[in-house]
């Protein structure tokens, strides 16, 4: 009788955890913006971005990086990598409405991307070896 009531009260525990998680609403992230925009001013992109740097070919780790554009097209960025910290800064000029910058170490370009309210800013890159990089980065404070 005992091991009956345990036996009962165990499955009614099993049933009541699996029944809140199970029917737990799960909202599925919204995709990331797809409409390009172009940039006219650096204004319309200056802001604090942030996200993965993904390396091709892949390196050992995916880095964060943070960019920081100012309104005049200066910016400075920081990539936190588990081997230390990398950082640079440089100005970007504006290219068939996307942002543009060149350095002795490589290029990049920023495309900006809005829909729904939401912005997101792709960046593609090269180092002068040839890795290339992407990055797709959201506004952050």
């Amino acid at each position: 009788m005992k091991e009956r009531l345990r036996a009962l009260c165990y499955g009614m525990l099993v049933w009541g955890v699996t029944g809140f998680v199970g029917c737990a609403p799960i909202e599925p992230l919204p995709p990331p913006p797809s409409t390009p925009v172009s940039i006219s001013t650096f204004k319309s992109a200056a802001g604090k971005w942030a996200g993965i740097l993904k390396a091709i070919p892949p390196l050992k780790d995916d880095d964060w990086v943070t960019l920081t554009i100012r309104d005049n097209g200066a910016y400075d960025f920081v990539s936190i990598r588990t081997i230390g910290i990398f950082h640079g800064k440089g100005t970007f000029t504006l290219t068939d409405g996307k942002l543009r910058t060149e350095t002795e170490r490589g290029w990049g370009m920023a495309t900006l991307y809005e829909e729904g309210g939401r912005r997101m800013l792709k960046i593609e890159g090269a180092t002068k070896e040839g890795t290339q990089y992407l990055a797709d980065l959201t506004p952050t404070k």
